[in-house]
């Protein structure tokens, strides 16, 4: 598998993937209008090819989707993780958030990573908990925000 740089046109596969607003909101967070279409979302996300990204299959079919957010000289945001429903647990929200943390480093110096994620998506916090994610505050909406250090040679 590989990731590119997104295109507005690759949400209509990624909100095919999320049904209702709850799910709307379990992913994408509160600034995200629903119901999405792909002009609607990339505009809310503030999307571009340089901060939004998608992990393809061999057969290039989009499997996955994320942002790169810059959040000040030595920190980076990984935002709007999700993977195709079918394969999820199969290691490819590993792949891609691994790619996404490798791209950021590759393109700004920063010191570490964070990310904000629903403490009920149990499953996403044992994830990004494995690749080095630390819950450093629970927020009162249920949101955790997570933080990574760079280590050495990352």
């Amino acid at each position: 598998m590989e990731v590119r740089a997104a295109q507005q046109s690759d949400l209509l596969t990624v909100l095919g993937w999320v049904n209702g607003e709850h799910e709307c909101l379990m992913w994408a967070g509160p600034n995200i209008r629903y119901p999405a279409t792909p002009e609607t979302a990339w505009r809310d996300m503030e999307a571009f090819d340089e901060n939004a990204y998608v992990l393809v299959d061999p057969a290039s079919k989009v499997v996955g989707f994320g942002q790169v957010l810059s959040r000040g000289g030595n920190a980076l945001h990984l935002a709007r993780l999700i993977v195709e429903p079918r394969l999820r647990g199969q290691g490819v929200g590993r792949d891609l958030c691994a790619a996404l943390v490798d791209i950021g480093y590759a393109s700004q110096p920063a010191e570490y990573f964070t990310l904000n994620v629903y403490e009920s998506n149990r499953a996403a916090v044992r994830l990004y908990q494995a690749l080095g994610f630390e819950i450093k505050e629970r927020g009162d909406s249920g949101v955790l925000a997570m933080v990574k250090t760079r280590k050495e040679g990352e």
